[in-house]
């Protein structure tokens, strides 16, 4: 019968030591991945770095420009003056005018030197206009230069801004999964030490019955751990949806009839936000876009990337989610300012009294405080 035992702790340890091998792998191969996006966010960062540096210097440029073109321009009028005067002072305007300037000469000699004056201001009026043509044409094509390159280099910054925000869910799902598959190694280390701890007790037993006593309850220790193991290892997302709903169980046996927790992953909208309050995007009335956002326009954006469709209002997403105390809001539920179609202000709440909103005029995305200014409501997805 020790033999019977001794064999089923075989099979224990050649299954645990199969799971850590599985959970060892899968471990190692998520951080080659989570290491690749961290090195890929470092690049990133540095070229945000550089984008913001070059805008920086083509604003600078601009100011640099803007002198030279009212310099341009003083020029412009007072060629244009000048040779209104010169025209007015000789009465050069027309042909008629010129041949009766030199006809009225007195002598030959008088002639030939009005003659002379003539030429010499034809030609001289005749540099000044090209002159004016050519600072016309350099101020059109400064101007033209200038637009162009600072048009390129801000669409390359909210390029390297959405890059950016996308590595920072890409870095958050992988190291939700490798604390998934740590935990799954961890597992399948311990079933294999329960393995070898239960051959040293089968061996031990002084009776066939003690060794199958001891086989049987060390397989089925390790087999729940292998199992645990299997499970956790094949789907992190799965354990941090289980984490959610474990969550929303325990607040909901605290406080009656809570909704179910939000169906998007919190933690992956709560790293896009939060990478979009380093980036300075300014608050704008009805913004979209990296370009700029308004309230709603920031919400709809950070979770539209997770594949939750949210209305263009406060209101309207408000009417969206099933409304809850902000006591029980959790981190990735929506906070609102204002009551039914009148809702004017909409956040997301990060845990721990904070959220991130697009504020106002003049202001960037950031982070506020509901101590600093506390929501209506909360609302959940």
């Amino acid at each position: 019968m020790k033999k019977l035992g001794l064999k089923k702790v075989a099979v224990m340890a050649a299954a645990a030591f199969t799971v850590l091998g599985v959970a060892t792998s899968a471990s190692a191969d998520t951080q080659s991945d989570l290491d690749a996006v961290k090195a890929k966010i470092a690049e990133t960062e540095k070229k945000v770095s550089e984008g913001q540096v070059a805008l920086s210097k083509l604003e600078s440029q601009e100011a640099k420009t803007s002198q030279e073109i009212a310099t341009l321009k003083k020029n412009i009028a007072a060629r244009s003056e000048q040779l209104a005067d010169q025209a007015r002072a000789a009465q050069l305007n027309d042909a008629g005018s010129m041949l009766e300037f030199v006809a009225n000469s007195d002598s030959v000699t008088e002639a030939v030197s009005r003659t002379v004056t003539v030429a010499t201001v034809v030609r001289a009026n005749n540099q000044t206009l090209a002159d004016q043509k050519a600072d016309k044409e350099k101020l059109a094509q400064k101007q033209t230069d200038l637009q162009a390159a600072a048009e390129k280099q801000k669409k390359q910054n909210k390029e390297l801004a959405q890059a950016r925000a996308d590595l920072a869910v890409q870095k958050t799902d992988l190291e939700a999964k490798k604390a998934s598959e740590d935990e799954a190694k961890a597992k399948a280390e311990a079933a294999k030490k329960a393995a070898e701890e239960a051959a040293k007790q089968v061996a031990a037993a002084k009776s066939t019955d003690d060794a199958e006593k001891a086989a049987n309850q060390a397989e089925a220790a390790a087999a729940s751990v292998s199992s645990s193991s299997n499970n956790g290892n094949n789907n992190s997302n799965n354990q941090a949806a289980s984490q959610t709903t474990s969550q929303a169980s325990s607040q909901a046996s605290s406080t009656s009839a809570a909704p179910a927790a939000s169906s998007v992953n919190s933690s992956s909208v709560l790293a896009m936000a939060d990478s979009l309050t380093k980036m300075h995007i300014p608050y704008v009335w009805g913004g979209t876009s990296l370009s700029g956002f308004d309230c709603s326009g920031l919400t709809q954006y950070v979770y539209g990337h997770f594949g939750k469709s949210l209305a263009r209002t406060a209101a309207a997403q408000a009417a969206q989610t099933t409304r809850i105390p902000v006591s029980q809001a959790q981190p990735g539920d929506l906070l609102f300012w204002g009551e039914g179609g009148g809702v004017y202000h909409v956040a997301i709440y990060v845990g721990g009294g904070s959220y991130i909103h697009a504020p106002t005029f003049g202001q960037f995305v950031k982070y506020g405080s509901i101590s600093g200014w506390a929501p209506s409501f909360a609302g959940r997805l």
